[in-house]
Protein backbone atom coordinates (compact mmCIF):
# COMPACT_ATOMS: atom_id res chain seq x y z
CA UNK A 1 0.00 0.00 0.00
CA UNK A 2 1.33 3.40 -0.93
CA UNK A 3 1.52 6.47 1.25
CA UNK A 4 -1.65 8.50 1.19
CA UNK A 5 -2.36 11.93 2.67
CA UNK A 6 -5.77 13.10 3.86
CA UNK A 7 -6.24 16.86 3.81
CA UNK A 8 -9.23 18.90 4.85
CA UNK A 9 -10.70 21.24 7.38
CA UNK A 10 -11.64 20.18 10.88
CA UNK A 11 -14.82 18.12 10.83
CA UNK A 12 -14.62 17.36 7.09
CA UNK A 13 -14.51 13.58 7.63
CA UNK A 14 -10.81 12.77 7.29
CA UNK A 15 -10.68 10.49 10.34
CA UNK A 16 -14.04 8.89 9.59
CA UNK A 17 -12.99 8.14 6.02
CA UNK A 18 -9.70 6.67 7.18
CA UNK A 19 -11.42 4.54 9.84
CA UNK A 20 -13.95 3.24 7.32
CA UNK A 21 -11.19 2.33 4.86
CA UNK A 22 -9.19 0.46 7.52
CA UNK A 23 -12.28 -1.40 8.74
CA UNK A 24 -13.30 -2.35 5.17
CA UNK A 25 -9.81 -3.62 4.37
CA UNK A 26 -9.66 -5.58 7.63
CA UNK A 27 -12.99 -7.27 6.84
CA UNK A 28 -11.91 -8.10 3.27
CA UNK A 29 -8.54 -9.48 4.37
CA UNK A 30 -9.04 -10.97 7.83
CA UNK A 31 -5.66 -12.75 7.74
CA UNK A 32 -3.68 -9.51 7.55
CA UNK A 33 -2.86 -7.45 10.64
CA UNK A 34 -3.34 -3.69 10.32
CA UNK A 35 -1.55 -1.02 12.35
CA UNK A 36 -2.99 2.40 13.08
CA UNK A 37 -0.38 4.75 14.54
CA UNK A 38 -1.71 7.72 16.48
CA UNK A 39 -0.43 10.13 19.16
CA UNK A 40 -0.62 8.83 22.75
CA UNK A 41 -3.70 10.85 23.66
CA UNK A 42 -5.76 9.42 20.78
CA UNK A 43 -5.22 5.67 21.18
CA UNK A 44 -8.34 4.93 23.24
CA UNK A 45 -10.62 7.18 21.18
CA UNK A 46 -9.34 5.70 17.91
CA UNK A 47 -9.92 2.17 19.19
CA UNK A 48 -13.49 3.07 20.17
CA UNK A 49 -14.14 4.73 16.80
CA UNK A 50 -12.83 1.68 14.92
CA UNK A 51 -14.96 -0.70 17.01
CA UNK A 52 -18.06 1.43 16.31
CA UNK A 53 -17.27 1.50 12.58
CA UNK A 54 -16.67 -2.28 12.35
CA UNK A 55 -19.74 -4.31 11.29
CA UNK A 56 -18.94 -7.05 13.84
CA UNK A 57 -18.01 -4.50 16.54
CA UNK A 58 -14.59 -6.07 17.00
CA UNK A 59 -11.13 -5.23 15.71
CA UNK A 60 -9.12 -8.42 16.17
CA UNK A 61 -6.75 -7.72 13.26
CA UNK A 62 -6.40 -3.95 13.81
CA UNK A 63 -3.90 -2.66 16.37
CA UNK A 64 -3.98 0.98 17.45
CA UNK A 65 -0.55 2.01 18.73
CA UNK A 66 1.10 5.19 19.90
CA UNK A 67 4.61 5.95 18.68
CA UNK A 68 6.06 4.82 22.01
CA UNK A 69 4.14 1.54 22.02
CA UNK A 70 5.18 0.90 18.40
CA UNK A 71 8.83 1.38 19.34
CA UNK A 72 8.37 -0.93 22.34
CA UNK A 73 6.75 -3.60 20.15
CA UNK A 74 9.52 -3.38 17.55
CA UNK A 75 12.22 -3.76 20.21
CA UNK A 76 10.28 -6.66 21.71
CA UNK A 77 10.05 -8.46 18.36
CA UNK A 78 13.60 -7.89 17.15
CA UNK A 79 15.16 -8.52 20.55
CA UNK A 80 16.46 -5.07 21.30
CA UNK A 81 18.30 -4.11 24.43
CA UNK A 82 16.61 -5.93 27.30
CA UNK A 83 17.54 -3.39 29.95
CA UNK A 84 14.75 -1.57 31.71
CA UNK A 85 14.83 2.19 31.17
CA UNK A 86 13.86 4.42 34.08
CA UNK A 87 11.08 6.89 33.50
CA UNK A 88 11.32 10.46 34.82
CA UNK A 89 9.92 9.51 38.23
CA UNK A 90 12.47 6.72 38.63
CA UNK A 91 15.31 9.03 37.63
CA UNK A 92 14.12 11.61 40.16
CA UNK A 93 13.99 9.00 42.93
CA UNK A 94 17.54 7.85 42.18
CA UNK A 95 18.82 11.44 42.08
CA UNK A 96 17.08 12.27 45.37
CA UNK A 97 18.66 9.22 47.07
CA UNK A 98 22.13 10.05 45.75
CA UNK A 99 21.71 13.71 46.75
CA UNK A 100 20.68 12.70 50.27
CA UNK A 101 23.75 10.46 50.57
CA UNK A 102 26.17 13.24 49.58
CA UNK A 103 24.24 16.15 51.06
CA UNK A 104 27.08 17.21 53.40
CA UNK A 105 29.66 17.23 50.60
CA UNK A 106 27.54 19.40 48.32
CA UNK A 107 26.20 22.47 50.11
CA UNK A 108 24.14 23.78 47.18
CA UNK A 109 22.26 20.50 46.70
CA UNK A 110 21.88 19.99 50.44
CA UNK A 111 20.30 23.39 51.03
CA UNK A 112 17.95 23.07 48.04
CA UNK A 113 17.07 19.37 48.27
CA UNK A 114 13.61 19.90 49.74
CA UNK A 115 12.60 22.73 47.42
CA UNK A 116 9.80 21.80 45.03
CA UNK A 117 11.11 21.11 41.54
CA UNK A 118 14.80 21.19 42.45
CA UNK A 119 15.46 17.50 41.78
CA UNK A 120 13.56 17.87 38.48
CA UNK A 121 15.94 20.67 37.48
CA UNK A 122 18.99 18.59 38.45
CA UNK A 123 17.58 15.68 36.42
CA UNK A 124 17.11 17.99 33.43
CA UNK A 125 20.69 19.23 33.73
CA UNK A 126 22.04 15.66 33.86
CA UNK A 127 19.90 14.74 30.83
CA UNK A 128 21.27 17.73 28.91
CA UNK A 129 24.83 16.77 29.82
CA UNK A 130 24.20 13.31 28.40
CA UNK A 131 22.44 14.66 25.33
CA UNK A 132 25.32 16.98 24.47
CA UNK A 133 28.05 14.46 25.27
CA UNK A 134 29.36 16.22 28.37
CA UNK A 135 31.13 13.52 30.35
CA UNK A 136 33.20 13.30 33.52
CA UNK A 137 36.31 14.73 31.81
CA UNK A 138 34.47 17.83 30.58
CA UNK A 139 32.81 18.35 33.97
CA UNK A 140 36.18 18.10 35.72
CA UNK A 141 37.61 20.74 33.35
CA UNK A 142 34.60 22.96 33.96
CA UNK A 143 34.89 22.44 37.72
CA UNK A 144 38.55 23.49 37.60
CA UNK A 145 37.57 26.63 35.68
CA UNK A 146 34.69 27.32 38.10
CA UNK A 147 36.87 27.26 41.24
CA UNK A 148 37.37 30.99 40.78
CA UNK A 149 33.65 31.59 40.32
CA UNK A 150 32.28 30.78 43.80
CA UNK A 151 28.71 29.45 43.62
CA UNK A 152 29.18 27.92 40.17
CA UNK A 153 31.89 25.66 41.58
CA UNK A 154 29.58 24.33 44.29
CA UNK A 155 26.75 23.78 41.84
CA UNK A 156 28.95 21.61 39.64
Amino acid sequence: MGLRFYFGASGSGKSTGLHEEIVNRSVEDAETDFLVIVPDQFTMQTQMDLVKAHPKKGIMNIDVLSFGRLAHRILEEVGGDGRTVLDDTGKSLVLRKVAENIEEDMPVIGSNLNKIGYIHEVKSAVSEFMQYGIGVKELEELTEFAKKRGALYYKL
